[in-house]
């Protein structure tokens, strides 16, 4: 397994608990080991993700 490094964007939905985000990630396939939203922008969250690849 290495650690990968993403940058995700996920819809605003103007409260961004960490069940959202979470959930928005499983969404897309991402368990992630950490995560940090870094921007938003254009009613958009972009979140850094560093996720564990096989």
């Amino acid at each position: 397994m290495q650690a990968e490094s993403l940058l995700i964007e996920i819809q605003d939905n103007g409260n961004p608990t960490t069940e959202y985000i979470e959930a928005e990630l499983k969404k897309l396939g991402i368990n992630p080991i950490r995560w940090a939203i870094v921007g938003i922008c254009n009613k958009m969250y972009t979140i850094s993700v560093t996720n564990l690849k096989e």
